[in-house]
Order: structure tokens, then sequence, then C-alpha cells
């Protein structure tokens, strides 16, 4: 296993893989937001400019927010069908897993995915990243996996960007750094929009895309959100739940609840926000936020083997969601 510190070392590194090998698979993890799609995205335009064999992979239904990406339709559900595309069966293939912090948030097996392509690079910017990869492009101080793939493109085909490659790597980090409010916005965030912006984004568009495009059921979701919030005994926590028959009646995908977490967050006088999303049976993804520097809900996150950043993090916990609502509140109260 490498692990390269120096953006230098480890950006020349992953130039040379890509220029002595031809076959390419691009992993994003389960239940996908726009930054590992707009990475992946981004990753699969370049390749294609270079004339390389490549396909993408995600075990999650694409949400109806970035269905206006582009090549967004060749993203495989099944495994499987990748052959028809690339043939990784002679470990020919290299392998990206891109914005996951492990390799459990992506449904397939990694030591069976090792047997199968020849080697895996990991480009993630999350802390507590497990470093499974052979390659580990790892750097939490970047707002985005798509601030990563810019340097990186930037450095060595900058003369290949264009306007799909740019849409990508902008989506990333506008939905990354919660449309520019998070504190991950830094100067060199605004640079790279710069620069993007030169490839005829329209950002309104793109904004329109993701933030203005909702059915109808999904404000009676969150409808349903808003009945059933509550503020724990201490103060500090204001959190409420949707369930799996929510979105089955609604006819709403699970993606439907993409930044609903983010109108709990702006609640007045509370330092924590959570969002409790059953996935199956005594099974729920917990997404949390702040609004205080003060509480890091990373650190939270963490006790639950979750992550994220310090204002924006989330966990899996198994059980009934009395009781994973429960702990969380014990977390919350001793800190």
């Amino acid at each position: 296993m490498q692990t390269c510190k120096d953006d230098i070392i480890f950006y020349k590194k992953l130039f040379d893989i890509i220029e002595k090998n031809n076959k390419f698979l691009i992993i994003t993890h389960d239940f996908p937001d726009g930054d590992c799609l707009g990475s992946q995205i981004a990753l699969f335009e370049l390749f294609k400019r270079l004339k390389k064999q490549v396909a993408m992979f995600c075990s999650s239904e694409i949400p109806y927010q970035y269905s206006f990406l582009p090549s967004v339709n060749f993203i495989k559900k099944d495994f499987n069908s990748l052959h028809s595309e690339i043939n990784c069966k002679n470990k020919e293939c290299v392998c990206f897993c891109l914005d996951s912090a492990d390799a459990t948030r992506f449904e397939l097996d990694l030591n069976v995915l090792k047997e199968k392509i020849s080697f895996l690079i990991n480009i993630d910017h999350h802390l507590g990243n497990s470093m499974y990869g052979d390659l580990n492009i790892v750097n939490p101080a970047k707002s985005a996996t798509a601030e990563i793939i810019y340097e990186f493109m930037n450095s060595y085909y900058k003369d290949l960007i264009d306007h799909k490659i740019a849409v990508g790597l902008y989506t990333g980090i506008l939905t990354d750094t919660g449309r520019f409010q998070y504190e991950n916005t830094t100067k060199n965030v605004h640079k790279i929009i710069s620069h993007l912006l030169e490839f005829d984004i329209i950002p309104s568009d793109i904004y329109s895309y993701i933030y203005e495009n909702e059915p109808f059921e999904r404000f009676k979701l969150i409808e349903l959100v808003l009945r059933r919030l509550k503020v724990d005994s201490s103060g500090k926590l204001i959190y409420s739940y949707v369930l799996q028959k929510d979105f089955k009646r609604l006819n709403l995908p699970f993606s439907a609840h993409d930044g609903i977490i983010e109108l709990l967050r702006t609640a007045a006088g509370v330092k924590i926000a959570a969002l409790f999303k059953q996935v199956k049976n005594d099974f729920f993804k917990v997404s949390l936020r702040s609004s205080d520097r003060r509480f890091s809900v990373a650190d939270i996150a963490s006790k639950f083997g979750g992550g994220g950043h310090k204002l924006a993090a989330a966990y899996s916990h198994v059980g009934p969601l009395n009781k994973v609502i429960e702990n969380l509140i014990k977390e919350v109260q001793v800190i």
C-alpha cells in the first residue's frame, strides 16, 4: 500500500498509472451524492478523451437531482454487466474508488474486487479514511473529492478539461460545500470555480437542476419530517426521521430526503441537527449537521463508525428507531 501525503508526488504517481494502463473502472459509494457522481463523471469524460476503455459502477439508483449530468446514463448498477463495456477478468483493469471513506460504502466485497483488478486507487477527502487502496489519495483539507480530481487534471491534463468535465467538477464542489456556505469553502475553491466557469457552465441552470427540480410529493415528505420534529432535553439537538413507508406511499426515491437536513440545520438556538433515514428494517442512515464550529459532528459520527467533516457528517446504525435516536442523544448530551 502506498499512501502519498505530498500532492505533487501522488498526482505524478496517478499520472504514470493512467498513462501506462488502458482499462479503468470507476466506482463510487451507494446512495450517491453530487460530489461522488460529479467526480465519477469528470474522470469518465477524461478517460474518454484519452481514448481509454472505461466503465462506471454504482450500486444505487442515481438520484433524480443529478440526471442532468453528462454520461450519467452510462453508470451501471449491475457489476456483472460491466463486462459488456470493459473486461476485467484478466486483472488488466485499474479501479478508482471515489469519495468512499472505507470499502463498506460500496456494495462490493473488497477482496473479490481486488481479485478482478490490477490496482486500486482510493481518492477521498473524508477524515478517518481507512486507506484501503493500493494508492490512497486522501486529503481532508479539500472541500470535495471533486477538488482533488480538479487539481490533478489541472496539473497534468489541463488542455483536456472541457464542458462535460467542468460540469461534473462544479457539481461536486457546489454540493459538498453546501452551495458554497460551509467552512470548507476556501479561497482555493473560488479560484477553481472561476476556472470552471470558463467552460460555458451556467450556474443558475445547475442550481435549478439540483435544488429547484422537486416533485410535488417531496413537499409532503418535508411536511412529515417537520411534523415529527423534536428537540432533545439539553436543547442542543434537533432531529426528525423518515421511514421506508413514507417513500413508498409518496412514490419517492430514497434520494428525495436530500437537502432536508439543511432545513433542520437552520433552526436557531440548537447546535446539531440530525435526520434519521430508514433504509430497511432496523437499519438507519443518519445525517448530522452543525452550524456551530464548537460542535464537531464528525467526532459524533465517528463514535458510530461513520465520519465526515466538522459541520457535516453521517453514519449508519442498526437497531429500532427509538434506540438509534436514544444513542445519538446520549452522545450529544455529553459534549
